[in-house]
């Protein structure tokens, strides 16, 4: 008797129903393109246990990387940021308004050049930046902790390599 193929049913409307293959291997050809989608799926799954635990905080991911950005660096102008982080500034325009809703950032006029517009922590932010970095670094840690120090050092120096490759810093 031979094998059947594996089926997923999808609902394409109300009456109809699709049968769709399942393959066991990706239908990528190529080595390089099913890595690529091992290390998205990686940067997503990751990405989203940070999101849940800086939400414990009333955080997003983009308002603490605004936050550990100007709490690390100190007062830095809005195109600072944005070049750090690999935004627009009118992207980041958006956090940080919600940022000063919560009053933990404030924009400061620079005194020699009224067009630049410094961010920084208020006491309320320098606080949660203080409380959220453990936080940060306890999350970053569980992601990785299926790999011993030596591969995370292999798999560091790897992705310096690749960053170096690709134009990155």
């Amino acid at each position: 008797m031979k094998a059947r193929k594996p089926y997923l049913i999808f609902t394409s409307s109300a009456n109809t129903v699709v049968p769709v293959v399942v393959f066991k291997r990706p239908f990528f050809s190529s080595y390089t393109t099913s890595l690529w989608v091992r290390f998205l799926r990686f940067s997503l799954l990751s990405h989203k246990k940070l999101e849940d635990d800086l939400e414990k905080l009333g955080l997003t991911a983009p308002q603490f990387y605004v936050l550990a950005t100007i709490g690390y660096a100190g007062r830095l102008p809005f195109g600072e940021i944005g070049a750090k982080m690999m935004v627009t500034v009118s992207n980041l325009t958006g956090i940080v308004d919600r940022l000063e809703e919560k009053k933990l950032v404030s924009r400061k006029r620079d005194e020699n050049d009224r067009r630049v517009v410094h961010v920084v922590l208020t006491e309320r932010g320098v606080k949660l930046y203080k409380n959220a970095i453990p936080l940060f670094e306890k999350s970053i840690a569980q992601i990785f902790s299926s790999l011993d120090k030596p591969a995370q050092k292999e798999l560091s120096a790897l992705l310096r390599k690749l960053n170096s490759v690709s134009g990155s810093k």
